[in-house]
């Protein structure tokens, strides 16, 4: 069998494949490395580690020493051209002469991305079907005997004259109830399944509806939201009330991280291999300490003083009923940047 047979079995491999030389640098690779927003021409000879730029490094399946004379399977997260992460698993063995010397190393990369949101948003679905259940025991028994107290303090409040510490301890009392009402409330719309009304829409129309709705705190705050759509939006479909939800939580979020007078961008895009609507909210205040990033979407966790830590909960359940995927990543000096995809269909 010639070259060109064996060229097509390799190029008509789902997996990417390449090998290096002993420097690493690379001389071969299929074109599945196109689904990583690289051009085939110019690879050959380029380090194979500055195509593939690792974010995060996994979990170790073969254990033992690093070295050029092992095989190794790895699970770690890249980036391709575009920035966007790729959870893969990555093969190696080296690479011997007729001799018997090692002359460089093959690679073989399986992108789980797609089986890991999968299982990500099944466990995700699993959770949310228990904290229903318990969000309906917490409706019955909290929420009903919470609305009496509710009611009756708004009662007493109107036939009191209290003195004046006494009036400071009643209204401490009845925003200590209104506080646990919303703590409930909250709680019982982030468990609970939520109807999507899916429709195709404009999504940059939507951010700057969203905008407008937030421009009375941004002014409070002299804040600037500077927008950079891109030219071309093809329309998407989304559930108009909920995306604003999404952006109007993580808008109000960036203003109060932001220093007064600050600015925030929304920033628009579109990505290819899979094609998704992209949506980068950038503010430059107060960044998220590396050990909390990992923490941020989980229910209550907060590090706001009056937060029930529930925002980015709903946001990242949305997002996930939009079949879309929602990230930070935060930086010191710099800010934080959420980014938002929505699949295009």
């Amino acid at each position: 069998m010639d070259v060109g047979f064996y060229k097509r079995l390799l190029d008509n491999c789902s997996d990417l494949i390449w090998t290096t030389d002993v420097e690493g640098r690379i001389t071969y690779i299929n074109n599945k490395i196109t689904k990583f927003g690289y051009e085939m021409d110019g690879l050959i000879g380029r380090p194979m580690l500055e195509i593939l730029n690792v974010r995060h490094m996994g979990k170790d399946r073969t254990g033992g020493p690093l070295d050029m004379g092992t095989q190794r399977k790895l699970e770690m997260v890249i980036e391709d051209k575009g920035g966007n992460p790729h959870r893969v698993v990555v093969s190696s063995s080296p690479l011997y002469d007729d001799n018997n010397n090692i002359i460089g190393v093959m690679g073989v990369l399986h992108d789980d991305t797609e089986i890991y949101s999968l299982m990500t948003k099944l466990k995700h679905e699993e959770r949310l079907a228990s904290l229903g259940r318990l969000a309906t025991g917490i409706a019955h028994e909290i929420r009903n005997p919470l609305s009496s107290i509710k009611m009756n303090l708004d009662i007493l409040g109107k036939r009191l004259s209290l003195p004046h510490q006494e009036q400071e301890h009643f209204d401490i009392a009845k925003e200590g109830v209104a506080n646990l009402e919303k703590i409930v409330t909250e709680f019982i719309y982030y468990a609970k399944p939520m109807p999507m009304n899916m429709t195709r829409q404009d999504l940059h129309k939507t951010i700057e509806d969203t905008v407008a709705m937030a421009r009375l705190q941004c002014d409070e705050a002299k804040l600037s939201v500077v927008l950079k759509f891109a030219e071309t939006m093809p329309p998407v479909s989304f559930d108009k009330v909920k995306v604003q939800q999404v952006l109007l939580n993580i808008l109000l979020n960036a203003l109060q991280a932001s220093k007064h007078g600050g600015t925030v961008e929304i920033t628009t895009s579109l990505t290819q291999s899979p094609s998704r609507a992209r949506v980068d909210v950038a503010d430059h205040g107060e960044w998220i300490i590396e050990e909390n990033v990992q923490f941020v979407f989980d229910p209550f966790f907060t590090t706001k003083k009056s937060g029930t830590g529930l925002g980015l909960s709903i946001v990242r359940s949305i997002m996930i009923s939009h079949n879309g995927t929602v990230n930070i990543q935060s930086k010191h000096n710099e800010g934080t940047t959420v980014t938002l995809e929505f699949p295009i269909t």
